[in-house]
């Protein structure tokens, strides 16, 4: 594997889908830091090129990179709304790296944004929002309490395993679905210790990952071509989280379909309670030629 650019160190990262999709690096110059990664077999989609849900969860360490600067205070901050413009694809191998700007800091949010860039040029473009922490954390607290569910990796009953593709979806799986209800399908996974954080909840790129799998429920409703459906842009809102254990939903719903573009929308959900809601545009196929 083809080596970092000079000065990236990797980044000291605890446990789950951080350190799945890792290693992550960073490099500081003055008050910049920029991250990066190499694209490799973990992160890949069908189509052989970076995942949509890998290049979401990079997108989603800016404001780590915000801490790295001093930028703003070490703390949990909350992922509250993520949107990625796909602009180009990376490829196997490819280094991705982007820099960080602060674009707004008040006493409850932090507004970044990011261009992520391999060598040839800008692949994606990242707006992110944060909720600040409103205060220390108090003495022993710690992450929530396990979902009973935890030792349950079976769905619930009607939910059948789906396929994910190789690479960041396998990774990522298994993803369920339960057969179509009035025009929409409804997809299912169970959160295991390789989605959370490092505050015992789902991590925003993972569920940012299972936002993505809306073009999985659009095969399902036969209304997706044959061939590789390519993410244009993915936006997810944070309205709560999922713990440790915890079966998350999400109901997809086909918004529209024109000759080139598929528009769809979908809600997250974990008993009965939403905690995202997602908006996706995905490229058609291309036919034949």
């Amino acid at each position: 594997m083809t080596p970092p650019p000079d000065g990236f160190e990797p980044l000291k990262i605890q446990n789950g889908f951080a350190l799945a999709f890792g290693p992550i690096l960073a490099r500081r110059e003055g008050d910049r830091v920029s991250l990066g990664f190499r694209v490799d077999e973990r992160h890949v989609n069908i189509g052989r090129v970076c995942h949509g849900g890998a290049l979401a969860t990079f997108a989603d360490l800016q404001l780590a990179a915000m801490q790295r600067t001093g930028a703003v205070e070490m703390g949990h901050y909350p992922t509250i709304s993520l949107s990625v413009d796909f602009l180009a694809a990376a490829a196997l191998h490819d280094w991705v790296e982007y820099d960080v700007t602060l674009l707004k800091r008040t006493r409850r949010l932090v507004f970044t944004q990011a261009v992520l860039r391999t060598e040839a040029g800008p692949i994606a473009r990242s707006n992110a929002l944060y909720s600040a922490p409103s205060g220390s954390p108090a003495a022993g607290s710690g992450p929530p309490p396990i979902s009973a569910a935890a030792d349950e990796p079976n769905p619930p009953e009607g939910f059948e395993p789906i396929g994910v593709g190789p690479g960041f979806g396998a990774n990522f799986g298994p993803v369920f679905a339960r057969p179509e209800t009035t025009g929409v399908r409804t997809l299912g996974f169970r959160v295991a210790e390789k989605h959370i954080n490092i505050f015992g909840a789902c991590h925003g790129g993972a569920t940012a990952t299972f936002a993505d799998s809306q073009i999985a429920a659009l095969r399902l409703l036969s209304v997706v071509p044959p061939g590789h459906c390519k993410t244009i842009s993915l936006s997810i809102d944070y309205l709560g989280p999922a713990r440790l254990g915890d079966w998350v939903e999400s109901d997809v719903t086909l918004v529209r379909a024109t000759r080139r573009f598929l528009f769809t929308q979908a809600i997250l959900s974990t008993a009965g309670e939403p905690i995202a809601r997602a908006t996706a545009i995905y490229a058609t196929p291309r036919p034949a030629a």
